[in-house]
């Protein structure tokens, strides 16, 4: 495990105008983002990264303009467990409960009240869980849903930020080719995060490139299946479509699975 010194730059905020004109309805979305900039030295190695956060029109939260990439993860977790993926790319090769971990992580290190606690601690380095290892957090996940921290999206966040403010059957079109990286194009690989078309609200990659971790169970009483949504590289196109939440395997699977097809999203409560 390499060593990781944390040296936190306070949150740079942006507050930039989205401005996304879509011919199909003349559909005009105005969205604000925000930038925020992480920092460590690892290895004796300085890294930085951004990433963005999109406010969601009409809603009180943000979501990622696009997966989680290596980058970004590595900064904040000390290590890329990714399959051939690196800098830009979205991180990949993550199971349910390394998301919750990097969720908490990464609002420590940028000064926001975190949205998990198990046993009562908010610091996962009291959790007794080593990330990738294919293994479980031990004791009850409690989500604090009023929390200003990192976190996963719900399903319904989820696919109501992937719709756009339109009905497109993918994120942002109804041809998955304008907006997913996906088997028919793909060659089974993800590509780097934001490089197909995005949606209405400015949202990447939400049909296609990796199946994205949801906070959601798959049965309310059980913690055995946990949703995650919009298909990867390696899925179908009818994988891909927002709505899709059918009995194949990828549309639910155990916490603690990972596969080079699985990422995750962010989103952070606004109010």
């Amino acid at each position: 495990m390499p060593t990781l010194m944390l040296n936190m730059r306070n949150k740079t905020s942006l507050f930039s105008i989205i401005l996304c004109f879509f011919l199909a309805g003349f559909v005009f979305s105005e969205s604000k983002s925000e930038i925020f900039v992480v920092e460590a030295t690892i290895e004796d190695e300085k890294l930085s990264a951004s990433f963005e956060m999109i406010e969601i029109p009409g809603k009180n939260y943000a979501l990622g303009k696009t997966e989680v990439t290596c980058e970004v993860y590595e900064i904040v977790m000390g290590e890329n467990p990714s399959s051939y993926a690196e800098g830009n790319f979205p991180v990949n090769t993550v199971n349910w409960y390394d998301c919750i971990v990097f969720c908490n992580k990464l609002s420590l290190l940028l000064g926001k009240t975190p949205v998990y606690s198990v046993n009562g601690s908010v610091n996962p380095d009291d959790w007794d869980y080593s990330p990738h290892g294919g293994s479980a957090i031990t004791g009850e996940i409690v989500c604090h849903s009023r929390a200003d921290g990192f976190r996963l999206p719900t399903v319904e966040e989820w696919e109501y930020s992937a719709s756009g403010g339109q009905n497109f059957k993918y994120s942002g079109s109804d041809n998955p080719s304008e907006v997913a990286w996906f088997k028919d194009n793909s060659e089974y690989k993800s590509h780097e995060a934001g490089t197909k078309a995005p949606n209405a609200y400015g949202l990447y990659d939400m049909s296609g490139n990796l199946w994205e971790w949801c906070w959601d169970r798959f049965k309310e009483d059980s913690n055995y299946y946990r949703i995650h949504k919009g298909g990867s590289s390696a899925s179908g196109k009818e994988l891909c479509e927002i709505q899709f939440t059918g009995h194949h395997y990828g549309s639910r699977y155990q916490p603690c699975y990972s596969y080079y097809t699985f990422g995750f999203r962010i989103a952070r409560n606004l109010r």
